[in-house]
């Protein structure tokens, strides 16, 4: 084999190690980025106030795409149900107290066909406080 071509074939396969080494990692970051639900939601209970609960939902929508949010009962009923397209989504939700212990939320992407469910369990209780003081 001639020095010339030794070379040439030793170039040519390095710039497609090269070029391999350059792709590869990037073909595998971009396909790890393509999960739209990694712990972008999040639930936050605010509290009650007037026989209701009070929740915050976030969602960060990077693709902007359509997506849905849904709230059911323990019994399965849907309490509520929206779809939306925010890149940032915060909402605040209100709901009614009742006999039921246990809502779930449900963000879904039905494109993506991915979806995250959060299970909240309430439990009401009365507490009273009594102090016994002396006085003089």
């Amino acid at each position: 084999m001639e020095p010339r071509t030794f070379f040439s074939v030793i170039r040519k396969s390095l710039f497609a190690i090269a070029i391999a080494a350059i792709t590869i990692p990037a073909a595998a970051r971009s396909s790890m980025d393509v999960d739209p639900f990694k712990k972008l939601a999040n639930i936050q209970y605010l509290g009650s106030q007037n026989q209701s609960l009070m929740f915050t939902v976030t969602y960060n929508n990077i693709n902007a795409a359509r997506f849905f949010v849904t709230i059911k009962d323990e019994n399965g009923e849907t309490l509520f149900q929206g779809a939306f397209t925010d890149s940032k989504f915060n909402k605040k939700f209100i709901l009614p107290k009742t006999e039921a212990s246990r809502l779930i939320f449900i963000i879904s992407d039905k494109k993506n066909r991915h979806s995250e469910t959060f299970e909240v369990n309430t439990q009401t209780r009365m507490v009273e406080d009594v102090m016994v003081r002396k006085l003089q």
